[in-house]
């Protein structure tokens, strides 16, 4: 998208915005399936609109809004299923599993959870049906190849689900603590809607044949309260008890006589999320704002700026022999994108998979580092000394804000055998902790 549109933020954001979109359609249509009239199908799409997970994740170019829309259309073609049988749907749904383990192993988690809740609560026809195990084919065909690359690389994500587990405990959101993250996903409204919704899956007559579904909910959240997953994980699944939710109410007589009293004070609390979840503020305006997610993402063009200095401060005879590591796969990726203008050189990180992009050459004796510590560098080159530190120059305190800058010289080990020690899951220095 960077390549094709030249850095464009609109190009940038179009496709997560879209998926958003999608999102809230597909809590409309999914409500509309349960039995829920216009209103019904208003307020839920307005729910998912306003949830500060959709808000957050519709202007960024990463994996939660395409994980969250496939999540919802899986539900979407379940409850219509169990409403039309018609087992086409289930070919569809297999193809939509398909393309979200592409975006997210996650999908696995919520696929172990559904089967286990409709052997024990039903319906186990939809466990008999031949076109959901050809749809599940699909899934495994699509999936194998990944799976290979994972067994030949030592299974990476599992080491990957492990360091997560590890920030979310050190971040003190584990446990009984994802709780809270969970319910922030869906704001105020979906505050309001999620335990009655799955009250209302798990216990109401009217909604028996899709208990299994609550379950669902309820399995997935326990999973990852228990292996430290992050309190959205289960979020991309809220649209279902949410549905569920007004579909009940809408046949309150009680609820609909004050329904706006107690629908109008969360609609306007949850429209003034906006300005804390969408990119409103300046630049300049960002340090005194409550937009955490927007400050994460500034100053990228200045960390380079940053690097830089150092870079044109070494002698000239040192610099073709240099090359750039830094401590979060962030990092490697601004710099790769902002670096080359600035006449930085390559750019590598042992953090995640990006170490999985190359290694510098064996002939490479100097490193600019961004981020670590002395500690953990004195394990590798023979020579450390601090130059500078990151500054975004708009007083943003964001992760990369007072990051330390290195430069290294004389690695103790040539490149084809130091690199393999320099992968790891882990960040070395911890947020906020900067040396």
């Amino acid at each position: 998208m960077d390549v094709l549109f030249g850095g464009s933020l609109v190009a940038l954001r179009t496709p997560p915005a879209l998926m958003a979109a999608g999102s809230v359609v597909v809590a409309a249509l999914t409500s509309r399936e349960l039995g829920g009239r216009r209103g019904a199908q208003i307020l839920t799409a307005t729910t998912c609109a306003l949830a500060p997970i959709t808000l957050q994740s519709g202007h960024a170019l990463i994996t939660t809004p395409v994980d969250t829309f496939l999540a919802g259309v899986s539900c979407w073609l379940l409850v219509r299923w169990i409403r039309l049988r018609d087992d086409r749907l289930l070919l569809v749904l297999g193809a939509v599993v398909a393309i979200e383990l592409q975006v997210k192993y996650l999908a696995v988690t919520f696929w172990g959870a559904l089967f286990a809740a409709a052997l024990v609560f039903g319906p186990r026809e939809l466990l008999r049906r031949p076109k959901l195990w050809i749809g599940a084919l699909l899934v495994v065909a699509v999936t194998t190849p990944s799976l290979i690359w994972q067994a030949q690389h030592g299974w990476p994500q599992i080491a990957v689900s492990k360091a997560v587990a590890d920030e979310v405990a050190q971040a003190g959101q584990g446990g009984v603590h994802m709780l809270s993250t969970l319910f922030s996903c869906g704001g105020f409204l979906g505050l309001l809607l999620l335990p009655h919704g799955l009250v209302r899956l798990l216990g109401s007559s009217r909604l028996r044949t899709y208990r299994f579904l609550g379950w669902s909910f309820v399995i997935i959240v326990v999973v990852y309260a228990v292996t430290g997953g992050r309190g959205y994980y289960a979020g991309s699944y809220l649209m279902l008890p949410w549905a569920a939710a007004v579909v009940d109410l809408q046949d309150r007589p009680k609820f609909l006589k004050r329904r706006w009293w107690i629908v109008t004070p969360l609609l306007l609390l949850s429209l003034a999320t906006i300005f804390v979840m969408l990119p409103v503020y300046p630049k300049s305006e960002l340090a005194n704002s409550p937009d955490k997610a927007s400050m994460a993402t500034v100053g990228w063009p200045e960390m380079a700026d940053s690097v830089a200095e150092v870079y044109r401060a070494m002698p000239s005879a040192d610099r073709g022999a240099t090359v750039i590591l830094t401590d979060r796969y962030e990092q490697a990726a601004a710099l790769d994108r902002y670096g080359p203008s600035r006449g930085l050189p390559p750019v590598y990180s042992g953090h995640r998979s990006y170490w999985y992009f190359g290694r510098p050459a064996d002939t490479s004796r100097h490193v600019i580092f961004v981020g670590a510590d002395r500690e953990y560098l004195d394990k590798f080159f023979g020579s450390v000394s601090k130059k500078g530190r990151v500054d975004n120059r708009l007083g943003v305190n964001n992760l990369n804000q007072g990051m330390p800058i290195w430069l290294c010289g004389d690695p103790k080990k040539p490149w084809s055998q130091l690199w393999p020690e320099l992968y790891r899951q882990a960040v070395v220095i911890a947020p906020g902790k900067h040396p």
